[in-house]
């Protein structure tokens, strides 16, 4: 019976030639725990190169590494890190099929090789740019700072604080007032008084083939600098910068922050910087003082560090998520703050949405604190030497200020009603308008006021059907199409003079679900807060759509959950019910009345 070795097993030995096991305290790189380790020798583009293959601890759940044994054999090309170390493909949304190791392995070969040709052959050159913000941070030496900056097309100066006593460092254009409030949430403290000020400059690049990052073994001194600059800056721009440099001169123990950048797609910029610093005279040069700017002369020494930045600007984070930037000038009005309502004021935010009007007069209670986006913190507000309940309303815009400090934020602590009468223009000043009380006959009658009204903006009213059944989120108003509205769903087909039971809903008429824990006071319908959560999301899909203008006329959006529970507990289930979750979006537009006493498709042929 022969003895089959690692080797031949992973069947590394049909493409690394020499390939041996060695000890895994030999590898060179720890990234991890690891299982096994081979090395063998590769022949890539006419380069014969000695590589590792590392198998870590949970190997093949876990993707294989290759590791060049000298790291900078092939000069700096991109993907391969100063350790030697391939980077062949991202970890995130990777499949790999564990009942096939030997398999993985030879793909993973395959791609790892490619990575090598390509960089070699500079067919993959541009990747430099895409990733340059990677490439710079693995600079030795550098710096991690924050920076709110939102890098432009144009020349600026840049405030920058440091605190003396951890280091941490941020740089911004100036501590306006939003600026301001995101710094005392990010760091606790006030930056202006606890930092020390430094100023610095802007430069934006134009975007050019020429600028890749130093190689990971050197970095660029001011010379290179001041090429890479003067050889990619627009004449505009020159001029500024060459006006500044005139004026700018340092003494030895100064500081000078440039951030420089240029696009790689429209709308996103790379973002990088340098530090200048300890100002001194050449070698048996002695030049003028204080010293001139070096990038305007080369008659100084001085300190190079690299700064790497961590993002905080709003463009750039929204660019992570689903998030757009043409979202950052619509203004949201929520009526009804609670489990529904206050998720999805806190997606719009993350969606990009800047401005709110939140309504709300109900304080919150202990009560919905397992369905509500807020938890036990915000149930009291201490009011010098006492606790006092505040309401949703409140909490909300102290929560939401707090996560997103760059929202503009109105509340009212006041009944829809009252607010209809008295602060109407609050409400109807916004893009979109969202109801969310959970109340029907205050709904409809809102429904009914708007109609009446000129100039309100595109209206989404969105409530839960019980025990997990469903949820629903309905369009009007929207584009000036005012056929299809929420007394549609309530109009009898025979007598619009009489309301029937909302015909959207997932559960049979004339059933009572509401439940009690002690008493008439306490009367709540039951859902989770997974439902909440669930009729939320097609709230704010149909809100972002709507703030898009990529919706056209008045949809009603509904998903569909499981009956279980409802027919468990004695329910019956509706005909809507049985439709398919396909037919439930094809029939979106089908629940408009023709003779809705409020829309009614003749009258508003005429409007």
């Amino acid at each position: 019976m022969s003895i089959v070795q690692p080797c031949e097993y992973y069947g590394l030995d049909n493409f690394i030639e020499n390939i041996k096991k060695v000890q895994v305290s030999n590898v060179l790189i720890k990234r991890g725990a690891l299982k096994e380790a081979f090395e063998g020798t590769l022949t890539v583009e006419g380069h014969t190169v000695i590589l590792q293959i590392v198998l870590p601890k949970h190997f093949p759940l876990k993707k294989p590494m290759f590791i060049l044994k000298e790291p900078q054999i092939f000069g700096f090309i991109p993907h391969v890190e100063p350790d030697g170390f391939i980077c062949y493909s991202h970890d995130e949304g990777l499949l790999l099929d564990q009942n096939n190791p030997s398999g993985i392995l030879y793909e993973a070969y395959y791609r790892a090789v490619n990575t090598l040709k390509d960089g070699i052959t500079k067919k993959n050159h541009t990747d430099f740019q895409k990733e340059f913000e990677s490439f710079w941070s693995r600079q030795k030496n550098k710096i991690q700072i924050d920076s709110i900056f939102s890098p432009g097309e144009a020349f600026k100066r840049i405030n920058v604080y440091i605190d003396d006593k951890t280091g941490k460092t941020v740089v911004v254009e100036n501590l306006a007032g939003e600026t301001n409030q995101y710094l005392k949430t990010l760091y606790g403290c006030n930056v202006a008084e606890d930092f020390q000020h430094y100023q610095g400059i802007y430069i934006p690049l134009r975007e050019s083939a020429a600028i890749v990052p130093p190689a990971y073994t050197e970095f660029w001194n001011i010379k290179q600098i001041r090429k890479i600059v003067f050889e990619n800056i627009s004449t505009s721009n020159k001029k500024q910068l060459s006006s500044y440099l005139n004026r700018r001169v340092f003494r030895r123990k100064e500081k000078e922050f440039i951030l420089l950048s240029f696009p790689i797609q429209e709308g996103q910029r790379i973002l990088f910087g340098i530090l200048l610093s300890d100002f001194h005279n050449k070698p048996n040069i002695k030049s003028r003082y204080p010293y001139l700017h070096p990038l305007k002369r080369n008659e100084i020494a001085c300190d190079i560090v690299p700064l790497s930045i961590k993002r905080h600007d709003r463009n750039y984070l929204l660019n992570r998520t689903q998030g757009n930037n043409k979202l950052s000038d619509k203004k949201v009005t929520i009526v009804g703050l609670g489990s529904l309502g206050s998720r999805v004021a806190f997606e719009l935010a993350r969606a990009g949405v800047r401005r709110f009007t939140l309504i709300d007069e109900d304080i919150l209670d202990v009560d919905n604190v397992f369905r509500h986006e807020l938890g036990i913190r915000h149930l009291y507000w201490k009011d010098e030497k006492k606790y006092v309940k505040i309401s949703k309303a409140l909490a909300m815009a102290l929560e939401m200020s707090h996560r997103f400090p760059s929202l503009s934020i109105d509340y009212e602590e006041e009944d829809i009603l009252e607010l209809m009468e008295k602060k109407l223009e609050l409400i109807i000043q916004s893009d979109l308008i969202i109801i969310a009380i959970g109340s029907p006959t205050i709904e409809l009658y809102l429904n009914e006021k708007f109609y009446q009204m000129d100039k309100v903006p595109p209206i989404i009213y969105t409530w839960l059907d019980p025990l997990g059944i469903g949820g629903h989120a309905l369009l009007s108003n929207n584009n000036g199409e005012r056929y299809g509205c929420l007394q549609c769903l309530f109009t009898h087909p025979d007598d619009s003079t009489h309301l029937m039971s909302n015909k959207a809903s997932f559960v049979a008429a004339g059933q009572f679900l509401g439940k009690t824990l002690a008493g008439c006071e306490s009367v709540f319908t039951p859902y989770g807060s997974v439902d909440a959560l669930q009729t939320a999301i097609v709230a704010t899909r149909l809100a972002v759509k709507t703030l898009n203008y990529e919706v056209l006329d008045n949809p009603l959006i509904s998903w569909k959950g499981e009956n279980t529970e409802l027919v468990t507990n004695g329910y019956r289930v509706s005909n809507r019910y049985n439709l398919t979750s396909e037919q439930l979006y094809d029939y979106r537009h089908l629940y408009k009345s023709e003779n809705c006493p409020i829309c009614e498709k003749d009258n508003n042929n005429d409007l």
